[in-house]
């Protein structure tokens, strides 16, 4: 286990040797993820620019939704929209296959052209989409039957209502203790499914030039992470690097957390009394304990902390771009190379010694 982390750390290294490479196509990846994420949604504005011209609906509740993420008045158009939603999801994350692409140059001692990635692929965007769809039944499988459970035991606990008021004024009650466990088994058992089928993108990228079927690639990756040991091998790894990542994930909630609390106090302190008064009553904790935390300093003093905050939040939010995002792909890359393909060899080895 030592060697293994020792080569995904080293692995891991790459991405830093190659620094500014690394920067500058996390930024044309990012562009063109983007860019095609907005491209998969025109076929729907069409539609809905073209419903507009005969219908009451006007084309800015189209705009209005994808811009705010909010729903419209019909439930046909709602479901078109869900749609149009989904599509723009999936082609932004194709992302994940780029960096996979890129990654594997680095673990192969290269550095992949900046236009030489798998941009204009369409063959390959358009497996990736079935693939991604494919993955999202196999994850909605539990989440059905974890909806259909709670459903079960809301009949079961009687009324809706009473359950509800149950759940609220006990909390160690048996139809919220019992609702938890089965949350987490969901939990755990998405977590099993992502490990288990996660490394079909990269069959899918391996055999990008071969007609292979989603369900062959899905079955693919299914075998190769049958064994128990990869399992407890790749979440240990998983849980080493998200402990190294937390203390970058505190800082950034503590200065991100400080600048909203700023935002809403200088707001408070802008208002009149009686609307202090009236925010207070809506909110009583939140912003009796802003008064506390901030000691009853005045508007100045907020804005100059403000803007210092602001400071702090754009500077870090810029070092985690150079230097975090995108990082766990790599252990990913790593992972599926050192763990993964490691021991289906190791497999074959011993079933051809016995």
């Amino acid at each position: 286990m030592k060697t293994i982390f020792k080569s995904i750390f080293n692995d891991t290294t790459l991405v830093y040797k190659n620094l500014l490479h690394w920067n500058i196509s996390k930024i044309l990846i990012f562009i063109w993820s983007t860019v095609l994420a907005f491209i998969a949604v025109i076929p729907f504005a069409i539609i809905f620019f073209a419903y507009s011209l005969i219908s009451w609906v006007p084309f800015s509740d189209f705009i209005n939704s994808i811009v705010n993420n909010v729903f419209m008045t019909s439930l046909t158009w709602n479901i078109i929209y869900l749609i149009a939603l989904l599509s723009y999801t999936i082609s932004y994350l194709f992302w994940f296959l780029l960096f996979i692409k890129l990654y594997n140059s680095y673990l192969n001692w290269d550095k992949l052209a900046y236009f030489k990635n798998a941009y204009f692929d369409y063959k390959l965007y358009l497996r990736y989409f079935l693939l991604s769809l494919a993955w999202i039944l196999i994850l909605f499988i539990p989440i059905f039957f974890f909806v259909i459970i709670l459903f079960i035991m809301v009949i079961a606990f009687w009324w809706l209502e009473s359950s509800t008021a149950m759940v609220l004024s006990q909390s160690n009650n048996a139809f919220s203790i019992i609702s938890l466990i089965i949350f987490i088994l969901l939990l755990v058992k998405l977590y099993y499914l992502f490990f288990r089928f996660v490394f079909s993108y990269f069959i899918l990228l391996e055999n990008s030039e071969e007609k292979m079927w989603i369900i062959t690639i899905l079955k693919k990756s299914f075998n190769i992470t049958k064994w128990y040991k990869k399992f407890l091998k790749t979440t240990l790894i998983f849980l080493v690097v998200l402990t190294i990542y937390a203390p970058f994930a505190v800082i950034s909630t503590y200065i991100s957390g400080n600048y909203t609390d700023l935002n809403d106090y200088a707001k408070y302190l802008d208002l009149k009394d009686e609307d202090k008064d009236y925010l207070k009553s809506l909110n009583p904790y939140l912003y009796e304990w802003l008064e506390v935390k901030y000691e009853w300093k005045d508007l100045l003093v907020i804005e100059s902390m403000q803007t210092r905050y602001y400071i702090y939040l754009k500077l870090y939010s810029i070092f985690e771009f150079i230097f975090i995002f995108w990082v766990f792909t790599m252990v990913l890359n790593s992972v599926y190379r050192r763990v993964i393909l490691d021991w289906v060899v190791e497999k074959i080895e011993e079933k051809k010694e016995l």
